[in-house]
């Protein structure tokens, strides 16, 4: 499956060679001989899918051309990223017609013809785009409904018109390059999207949309993943703008002011920007801290100015960017400016008189920091939370910042969308340009000169590259927490079978099979709690969960979260836990959860700051649902310091106690720790599993390590110089780290 989310049809399929094709080539055909057409099952005329690197799609023609071999047009073999002698897949599709194709200039060619393609396509863009629509394109449009495929929010500010009749009956999709004639100018145009998504054909009564891949504007169709929350917006600011009678008849005042909420590159600006473009209302924007200004009255001044400005206009959206740097809760803050600020802004606020005339839209990623008078009914009166996106809402970003993007055909989108976790649409984006740029550079890797190729047949995004973008990207909510843990695959940790299968089923099965789980109306745990001594291997666990599971993994480190100032440790739990649920699914892994929950009332007169935390815990903990997808995992190897009020059920629903590993455990362990170790012939691991007994898997793991160093002790001696001979590590090296541990323990505890 692509981009478009329409996967190919099982068919019969037919690799081809390309070939040339004549001049007289109807534009988006593949010219085929009578034999290939049979072996397909096709006629004249007939849709297919072409996939070499890339997919696109056209009709079938006659060609006097030999079997194995297919006439493309160069529009045909760039859309498909083969170039003349090259092989592709043909295979026949069934194509709905389309009620809508968006198009976009094809800005391809290289050298003599860059003016002309450019001009040629550029005219169009003029006569198909909204500046050039006819009177009857307009009349035409208005009697269809929009489109609401994907958010809900139509598709308004992409007008349309009808299909010209030079690619009526062609056979597109998202990729598909066509060539469009309007008078003497002759330009290539590129598909970016279809409605209905995949392989459809261009009929008379479909609507057709150019639009300038660099145009500035932003309409709701830029906006992925909000569908709920722009309806909720557009409701609340468009209905007062265009439609003010309505409240005069039901006798109330319109709306007055919409707070947005969320972590920073949820969207919020975005959706601001996208309601002023769509109301046609003149735009205000403010960033919070410009308003700040060093002479006195000069900050109440530019806001009183502001609303001014607005107020001349018959419908104005002032939008506030990261309010809270200048409405700030005034019984904590300490500047007189930024009191007088939040005085003045109230007073404005109630001044909005009119009819729906202006909207007052703010942004902040901190609400709580706002002044509570603004958040009263009158003021902001709707606050609307701008969550992370769901796997869908994922898709649909990514949908969005692909369109001008030429993907291969190995590119699921949707694979994509199920393993970016937490992702906002700012870490999308940026996941889609580090894709691109890691096929850049891969291009100018392989060019030989020195200069990056520029070949459109070629310059295809593939999946390895969104494989290698995911690997550099990191969340924007969990930025300045600690996420990154030890790569440990489940082979890396022997023996605790028991408990790898425990975490595989209570982390891994919700996500896998969350509808099995809403069918028997179970609810998944929220916290797992990992006991056993010293070196069990509880850290070693989490660590595997954490790179090992499809879901964000956030530690929590005890010390970063106790603080000195009254209140600030409490608050770094809370923070944790936002964030937590910020990036869900997620698991928040507590390691020596003992230090910062013990028992309350069992401490000194310090201990008042580890009863709050506890407190705050609990409340944490209680607040979790099945709904946010959030699991708190802990490791401790005193559970008995552990305050008793979180051990119960509905908290740390699942204990697991790690004990010293039996024989066939010490085994697998010493068997994984020598796994890419060159060992000697004398070396028996059963032998050393069974001198062993009582050690723990941290123990073994330094017995290895130990014997490692004295095998190489011994070949530095043989060869004190630079010259490397290889070696092993032989069973006389694990019997002297046996006796230095050994040794090094009974130490220790005579000590």
């Amino acid at each position: 499956m692509t981009r478009d989310g329409a996967g190919v049809q099982e068919a019969p399929v037919l690799d081809v060679v390309v070939a040339m094709p004549t001049r007289d080539r109807e534009p988006g055909t593949i010219g085929m001989n009578a034999d290939d057409r049979d072996a397909l099952g096709l006629r004249l005329g007939d849709p297919v899918t072409l996939t070499g690197v890339a997919r696109t799609a056209a009709r079938v023609a006659d060609a006097d051309i030999p079997a194995g071999a297919a006439a493309l047009d160069e529009a045909l073999r760039v859309g498909a990223g083969v170039r003349t002698g090259e092989r592709l897949t043909v295979s026949p599709v069934h194509t709905p017609v389309a009620a809508r194709v968006i198009l976009t200039p094809q800005w391809r060619r290289t050298g003599a013809d860059d003016g002309a393609a450019a001009n040629g396509a550029g005219h169009l863009l003029r006569l198909l785009g909204p500046d050039g629509r006819r009177p009857a394109d307009r009349r035409r449009r208005n009697h269809r409904p929009a489109d609401r495929s994907r958010d809900g929010a139509g598709r308004e500010d992409r007008p349309a018109v009808p299909a010209p009749p030079a690619i009526i009956g062609q056979v597109v999709r998202a990729g598909t390059i066509v060539t469009a004639t309007r008078g003497p100018h002759t330009g290539e145009l590129r598909v970016i999207e279809t409605v209905p998504a995949g392989v459809v054909t261009v009929g008379p009564d479909t609507d057709i949309s150019v639009v300038d891949p660099r145009a500035t504007t932003t309409g709701y169709d830029d906006i992925g993943g909000l569908t709920t929350e722009v309806a909720r917006i557009r409701e609340m600011v468009e209905l007062p703008l265009k439609h003010p009678r309505i409240f005069e008849r039901l006798g109330i005042d319109p709306p007055r002011g919409v707070l947005l909420y969320g972590p920073p590159g949820s969207g919020k600006t975005l959706i601001a920007r996208a309601v002023a473009h769509q109301t046609g209302a003149v735009f205000l924007q403010v960033n919070g801290p410009e308003v700040i200004q060093k002479h006195y009255g000069e900050s109440e001044e530019l806001l009183r100015g502001l609303f001014a400005e607005a107020g001349r206009h018959p419908a104005a959206v002032i939008f506030f960017d990261e309010i809270d740097a200048i409405a700030p809760n005034r019984e904590t803050v300490l500047g007189d400016v930024e009191k007088r600020v939040v005085a003045q802004l109230l007073a404005l606020m109630d001044g909005v008189a009119s009819r729906g005339q202006i909207v007052v839209m703010a942004a902040t990623n901190l609400p709580n920091s706002i002044d509570p008078a603004l958040r009263r009914p009158g003021r902001f009166d709707r606050e609307i939370a701008i969550n992370p996106p769901t796997t869908t809402g994922r898709l649909e970003i990514l949908t969005i910042h692909t369109r001008h993007m030429p993907l291969a055909a190995d590119v699921d989108l949707e694979s994509v969308a199920a393993t970016t976790h937490g992702f906002l649409g700012a870490d999308l984006a940026q996941l889609c340009r580090e894709a691109a740029m890691a096929r850049a550079r891969e291009a100018l890797r392989d060019d030989r000169a020195g200069q990056c190729s520029e070949d459109a047949a070629t310059l295809f995004v593939h999946r390895e590259d969104f494989h290698k973008a995911l690997a550099e990207i990191r969340l924007s909510t969990i930025r300045e927490l600690s996420s990154d843990v030890p790569y440990t695959r489940w082979e890396d940790i022997g023996g605790l079978d028991e408990a790898k299968r425990i975490l595989g089923e209570q982390l891994g099965w919700p996500l896998r099979y969350g509808d099995r789980f809403a069918h028997a109306d179970a609810r998944p745990p929220r916290g797992i709690l990992l006991t056993g001594a010293p070196g069990t291997g509880k850290t070693l666990l989490a660590q595997a969960v954490g790179s090992t599971t499809e879901v964000n993994f956030i530690v929590a480190k005890g010390p970063e979260l106790l603080s000195k100032w009254v209140g600030e440790s409490e608050r770094g739990i809370r923070e944790v836990f936002r964030r937590a649920r910020q990036s869900a699914p997620s698991i928040l892994f507590f390691d020596e959860i003992d230090a910062i929950a013990p028992t309350r009332g069992a401490g000194d007169g310090n201990s008042q700051i580890g009863d709050r935390m506890v407190g705050q815990l609990l409340l944490e903990l209680d607040d979790l649902d099945a709904t946010s997808d959030v699991v708190v995992l802990a490791a401790t190897n005193r559970p008995d310091l552990i305050d008793g009020a979180l051990l119960r059920p509905g908290r740390f629903d699942t204990v697991i106690h790690l004990s010293a590993p039996d024989l066939d455990a010490r085994l697998a362990i010493l068997r994984a720790q020598c796994a890419s170790t060159p060992l000697g012939h004398d070396v028996d691991l059963s032998a050393l599993a069974a001198a062993t007994a009582g050690r723990s898997g941290a123990d073994l793991a330094a017995l290895c390590g130990r014997a490692k160093m004295l095998a190489i002790a011994d070949s530095v001696t043989r060869h004190p110089g630079l010259r490397f001979e290889p070696f092993t590590i032989d069973q006389h090296h694990f019997r002297a780290a046996l006796a230095a541990i050994t040794q090094q323990a009974e130490t220790l505890e005579t000590a």
